[in-house]
């Protein structure tokens, strides 16, 4: 593999007329891109969420293109699609399915907190839940932190 260039980096060399090459190649159902400049060769890279800097992966064309016209502006390059086979299975994100859990998790978390402040809404127009006062409320405060200090 070849070492890796930032999008950045690539574009501010797009700007300057300094590509000589670019391909896209196709690696099972992924794709990178690949280019050259002077006498080096490099492959787009990424910062993932966790800092680390890897070789960029597009599942489609589609999005390669995407990418090359609208983040790179680099309108004519190769698509190499030699190892491209359409029935291998796409990439999986780990990273993506571990923050939609937590996005999950979260969203549940606001329904629960939701509900419980309806039913105390409910309560309190029903008559079930008592109001409290706010000389009571400092006196239950006082007790509380009396019963924090003391642990």
């Amino acid at each position: 593999m070849s070492e890796l260039i930032a999008p950045n980096s690539l574009k501010d060399l797009v700007d300057a007329h300094a590509i000589r090459h670019a391909t896209v190649i196709a690696d099972k159902a992924a794709f990178q891109i690949q280019v050259k400049y002077g006498m080096v060769e490099r492959t787009v890279s990424v910062r993932t969420r966790g800092g680390q800097i890897k070789a960029r992966v597009f599942t489609s064309l589609d999005a390669v293109a995407r990418f090359m016209r609208d983040k790179i502006h680099l309108a004519q390059y190769e698509i190499d699609a030699a190892n491209f086979d359409p029935t291998a299975k796409a990439i999986k994100r780990p990273d993506t399915a571990k923050r939609l859990t937590a996005a999950h998790a979260a969203l549940s978390h606001s329904e629960w907190a939701q509900q419980k402040v309806q039913s105390s809404r409910d309560g309190l127009l029903s008559g079930t839940n008592r109001v409290i006062e706010s000389d009571e409320w400092s006196i239950i405060r006082a007790a509380k932190q009396r019963q924090r200090n003391s642990q």
